[in-house]
Order: C-alpha cells, then sequence, then structure tokens
C-alpha cells in the first residue's frame, strides 16, 4: 500500500512540474515594443508582432513629408525595445548609397579613400548588401569616430 501512495504522489509531483513547465512556455511574448522618432507623423512606442519589419511600423506611425526613407531597409527586422530614428532629407548634399555606390563615388565621403573604399566593395560582395547604415563598422578600417563623420551623407 505504500508502495502505491508513492507512486501516487510521485505521479502528482511529475505532472505539476509538467503544468509549471507549460506555464513558463505560456509566458513568451508573441510582440515586440519598438520606439519611433524624427520624421513621423505620430512618434512614441508601439507594440508590433514578433519579426515585425520597419516598414510595418512605418504604416503605424506614418511618415513625415520630409522623411529620407533611402537611409532605411524597409525590409529590416526590428527587435525588442528598438529606437528607431526617421531621418529628414538633406537639402544641400546628395546621399551616396553604400550598398551600390563605385570606389571612386566611395572616396567622396570624408575620411574615405581608395583602400578603405574597396575594403566596403569587398565586405559587400561576401556578405551581401548592408542592411543597415551600422553594418559598415563591420569593415576593418571604419569605426564609430569615421562612421559619424560619414552618417549623414550615406544611405543604404
Amino acid at each position: 500500500m505504500k508502495q502505491l501512495l508513492l507512486i501516487f504522489i510521485m505521479i502528482l509531483l511529475v505532472a505539476g512540474v509538467d503544468l509549471y513547465a507549460g506555464h513558463l512556455n505560456d509566458s513568451n511574448h508573441d510582440t515586440i515594443t519598438v520606439t519611433v522618432e524624427g520624421e513621423v507623423e505620430q512618434p512614441g512606442s508601439y507594440e508590433l508582432p514578433l519579426y515585425a519589419s520597419l516598414s510595418d511600423l512605418l504604416q503605424q506611425c506614418g511618415t513625415g513629408s520630409d522623411a529620407d526613407l533611402s537611409v532605411l531597409n524597409p525590409q529590416m527586422i526590428l527587435k525588442d525595445h528598438d529606437m528607431i530614428v526617421i531621418p529628414s532629407i538633406l537639402q544641400d548634399e546628395k546621399r551616396i548609397s553604400i550598398n551600390t555606390a563605385d570606389a571612386d563615388t566611395l572616396c567622396q565621403l570624408d575620411g574615405i579613400g581608395p583602400a578603405t573604399a574597396q575594403k566596403i566593395i569587398d565586405y559587400r560582395n561576401e556578405h551581401g548588401l548592408f542592411q543597415s547604415l551600422e553594418e559598415l563598422m563591420n569593415v576593418k578600417g571604419i569605426g564609430q569616430s569615421r562612421f559619424e563623420k560619414i552618417r549623414d551623407r550615406i544611405c543604404l
């Protein structure tokens, strides 16, 4: 009789652990929260489904008339707590695409010489098109300070 009682208690304990583990799995979130600022009609925080893209966010917040979307990848997948800043169009200067520019065009950027321009092209050929401007810092020789100098002059 004691053996049956022990087996019954063990079954209840195992079932209880399984129920608790299932409860933990139910706590996974199916949404993310993303904040958007800059040239948008309604800046603020938005709750979006997992794997939402920048395009999904822009549909909800609306873009301003001076929004420069050429520097952004609309298919970029957003992550929880991302902060997106939609820049304004520069009236004075034309932006250079880091995804399509040749070496001579890239050399027009401050601090980018022929060797660094070639590294950008080599990186692009090896890894595919840049998905964000910040990815440019993965190119050897382009650190945070150099990136900040050219950030306003480049686009995807």
